[in-house]
């Protein structure tokens, strides 16, 4: 069964189960670095409404799932999804007063975005990156939901893109800790149980933030990289995903396209597709920054 025939599927068997007043909306939405089906689900009279991204609904089809048990998941995620946006006061996210704390920087891959990059604040970093904003919806220990800031959403807010930027930035760099450890370190940390052998540092440093959420956004900080380079010399940066990067310690560049391959390589074999950052590794030069 292809695509095309699955979203029919879906919305004729959403609209038998749902009955009258209500109405479902398939459109391509814009993610990093992919563009995915998405659901929107609307009542009578409501005008905010989550997004239901479609793909692992087309996977459980094609694995044998039944168009029932398919759509009954997504009418449990749209009445959960409901009884959020009850609990929470949606429409003060419309407040710029509001929101102003709340935003923070994601960085994307420029060239895997040209489309999204049309849509969105932001500005060029480095020569394959972008930075772009985000604001949180809400912060607990079981749940940390965000949204991409996009340029209609500036017109909600009378502002403009270069004071969200400037304002997400300040906050990212005054707000974010940054964690900085030996990639070894960060294995035995995450599984006490693995081998010692298996979790050396292989000359690597890991860098996010505190949560490991759109942490690589930690190369920000120019005084944690300038600190380093004082303590270790000149380094590899790696960007190996949109949560964290890697950092090799290092004379020269003379191993830049080896690690620049490597990075590819691991984008092509191990990375979620929205999870994909760098295409090429970067070097940094104790005194100079990051060199071009």
């Amino acid at each position: 069964m292809n695509r095309e025939a699955m979203k029919q599927q879906i919305l004729e068997a959403l609209s038998k189960k749902l009955g009258d007043g209500y109405h479902g909306t398939l459109e391509k939405v814009q993610k990093t670095n992919i563009d995915l089906d998405g659901l929107t689900i609307l009542k009578d009279g409501e005008t905010i409404t989550p997004t239901i991204y479609l793909e692992p609904f087309y996977k459980a089809l094609e694995s044998g799932v039944s168009v029932d048990d398919v759509t009954d998941r997504i009418l449990y995620i749209y009445f959960n999804a409901r009884t959020y946006k009850d609990q929470f006061d949606i429409t003060s996210l419309h407040d710029f007063d509001y929101v102003r704390s709340r935003l923070f920087v994601q960085l994307i891959n420029r060239h895997l975005n040209k489309n999204l990059l049309q849509n969105v604040p932001h500005t060029m970093f480095l020569d394959d990156l972008a930075i772009i904003v985000r604001c949180t919806v809400e912060t607990s220990e079981d749940c940390d939901a965000s949204f991409m800031v996009h340029n209609s959403h500036l017109n909600i807010w009378q502002t403009d893109s270069k004071t969200v930027l400037s304002l997400a930035i300040r906050n990212t760099l005054a707000m974010q800790n940054v964690v900085l450890m030996p990639l070894g370190q960060l294995i035995r940390e995450t599984f006490p149980a693995y081998p010692a052998e298996h979790s050396s540092d292989c000359g690597l440093w890991f860098m996010s933030n505190q949560k490991r959420t759109y942490g690589a956004a930690a190369v920000l900080h120019d005084d944690v990289l300038e600190d380093f380079a004082e303590k270790h010399g000149s380094f590899y940066v790696i960007f190996s995903s949109v949560h964290e990067v890697l950092i090799k310690s290092s004379p020269d560049n003379s191993d830049i396209d080896i690690l620049t391959k490597h990075n590819q390589d691991v984008n092509a074999s191990a990375l979620e597709e929205d999870e994909i950052l760098g295409t090429k590794a970067y070097f940094y030069q104790k005194g100079r920054g990051f060199i071009l």
